[in-house]
Parts: C-alpha cells; structure tokens; sequence
C-alpha cells in the first residue's frame, strides 16, 4: 500500500472519529458525559459526626454526641439515625453523569441556585471528627428522571452536574426527629377525663359523660373531643419540638386532660394553641402504687419538651381551642366618654 493511501486511511479515521464524538454531544445537547463519583468519604464514613441542611429560612443541624444522633438545631432533641444513614449512602451514591452548564445566571432553571430563597435548592454539608474542612459541600437541585438522579454542584463552584443514583433528604424537622414520642394506641386506654366531660371505652366504642354522670349530648365540641383524644397518642409524631419556656405555664385557652392507661396511672396532656399551630405538653399525671413502665419510659422523653401536633390533626381540634377561647370584650360605645360613669342612682321607669 502507497504512502498517499495510508494518509488516505488515517485521515479518514480521524474524521470518523471526530463525527462520532460531534454526534454523541449533538444528542446530547453539547454536554460532556462522565461517570465519576460527586462526593467520595472513603475512609472517613466512619468519622462523620454532624451534618448541616438549610434550605429556604429552614436550617438542620445534626450532631453525634456520646454515640447519639440530636439535632442540635432544635436544643439536642435526639434525632433519627436512619435519616443521617440514608442522606450519607445518598450522598456517597451519587454519581456524575453529564456535565451541564455552569452559567450561575441559568442555575435557577435547575433548581441549585444559592442562596435560594425559593427553597427548592439545598445546601449539605457533612463533617468528620478531626477535618478541619467539610468532607462535602455541596448545593443539589431538582431531580431529573430516566434514569434517575439530581442536578448538583458544589457550593463554591459553578458548574453543575447530572448526577445519577438516589438521594432522599427529609424534608423539614419532621423526618428528622426520633419517633414516635408516645404511643399508647386507643385501645390500651380505659378512659379520658376532662374538667367537664369523662370518656369510658367499651369495646372500641368511646362513650361520653358529663361530670354529674349522665350522658353528654352531642355537640361540635363534644364529637371533636371524641373522635381525637383517644387517638392522639397513638404513634404521636409530633411536627416541630421545642423547649419549655416559663411563659408556657400561663398559656391562654389551655385544654387539659388525663388519659387512664388503668384505674391508677394517667398521663397529663396539655394542649394550647399558639400562632396557628397546637402545642402540647406530655407527662406523667397520676401514679398508682405499680407504676406503668411505659409512662415512666415516656418521661424521660417528654421532660422539659413540647410537640407541635401535626397539622391535619391540629385542624380537628379547632373546635376545642374556639370553645375554650376567652370571650372577646365588647367594644366601647363610640358615642361615650372614655372617662364617663354612671350615675349613683338610676331614675325610675315610668
């Protein structure tokens, strides 16, 4: 074979190569497509001892102290390990796929834009004892699907990535808290009283008394009372904890009751409503002379806590709060003195 056709024939496979990769980013929109892993912790899996999550005004902060998972962002309250697990294995699951743009003005049409007052995009952080730097940094957008994966970059770098695999961060406190806090399901309670009315289970029926004994008619609040209390600990999987504070302790429009788990043991619920959303405070009420370990497990729990009831729960008891809201005072006739009296007598009625 000539000189000039072996020219011929490394020319031509050059073209063809050329056209090849032409093709492959044509159909895949100019993008560079990679398999490379976004996060690697390696070694230093072993060693990670908090990770932190914001997103819109919402922060998560969770710690490992003494061998425990808390959230620290909401004053130590223990936090669940499998959420910590399951953002980890994510997180190191997550592979590059295709690189995407890396424009900060076109971060918003995937989500990762940062700061992100929207709350779409979020920003993970993940620490290990002894590193004076983050093991990952990193801001994940929305999910992309076929196959599935997420849009991702790290915080302080432009370019963002299609990445495949599977990474679930809960959203909110909820899907971090240690739950349930309680659960002492409506067939494990004999009754429920409350200053006016006493609720006794027969079966699965929850028949209702008025406090001289006789059956209570039914009202709004009375079929609220029903259809809720004895249900309200099963499971409780409160949305947001917080600490006590002294000024829980004179709280306006507060609905206490005791649910009886036998004739000598109770647990002491107080409920109140406070910008929009139910409050409730859990603890140990009477005590017979055989305690119950569940309540005494409970304690433990609930002591110096309060839990925000879920929303769909808190709608059902709105008729509670509104009977037990304090009556509004009555406006002052307009047409009167602010500093007007009545007199010492009233004239007679003709």
């Amino acid at each position: 074979m000539s000189r000039d056709a072996v020219r011929v024939l490394l020319v031509a496979a050059v073209v063809a190569v050329l056209v090849a990769v032409f093709v492959r980013n044509s159909r895949s929109g100019g993008t560079l497509e990679v398999d490379q892993p976004l996060v690697s912790f390696a070694a230093d899996a072993a060693g990670i001892d908090r990770i932190e999550i914001e997103q819109g005004n919402d922060r998560i902060d969770v710690q490992r102290k003494d061998g425990l998972w808390v959230l620290q962002s909401r004053d130590g309250f223990p936090a669940k390990s499998e959420s910590v697990q399951e953002v980890v294995r994510g997180l190191d699951g997550l592979r590059k796929s295709q690189q995407m743009t890396a424009k900060p003005e076109r971060h918003g049409d995937l989500g990762i834009a940062w700061p992100d007052p929207s709350g779409t995009a979020r920003r993970v952080r993940v620490f290990a004892a002894g590193k004076e730097k983050p093991l990952a940094d990193v801001v994940i957008g929305r999910t992309a699907a076929a196959p599935t994966g997420v849009y991702a970059r790290g915080s302080d770098d432009p370019q963002v990535w299609r990445c495949t695999g599977v990474l679930n961060i809960p959203a909110g406190v909820t899907g971090w808290l240690a739950t349930p806090v309680a659960d002492f399901p409506s067939d494990q309670l004999q009754r429920i009283t409350l200053e006016d009315v006493t609720l006794t289970r027969s079966g699965t029926e929850w028949n209702a008394t008025t406090s001289d004994g006789q059956p209570a008619a039914s009202a709004p609040r009375l079929d609220t009372i029903k259809n809720t209390l004895p249900f309200l600990l099963t499971g409780f999987a409160p949305d947001d904890v917080r600490r006590e504070i002294p000024e829980d302790a004179s709280r306006a429009g507060v609905i206490e009751a005791q649910a009886w788990v036998d004739d000598a043991n109770s647990i002491a619920i107080r409920m109140w409503m406070q910008d929009g959303k139910v409050w409730t405070r859990l603890a140990p009420g009477a005590c017979g002379a055989q305690h119950d370990a569940r309540i005494d497990g409970g304690a433990q729990r609930w002591s110096g806590w309060l839990f925000q009831l879920p929303s769909w729960r808190s709608d059902y008891l709105k008729p509670m709060f509104e009977a037990a809201a304090p009556a509004a005072a009555q406006p002052a006739d307009p047409a009167l003195p602010a500093d007007a009296a009545l007199p010492a007598t009233l004239p007679a009625v003709p």
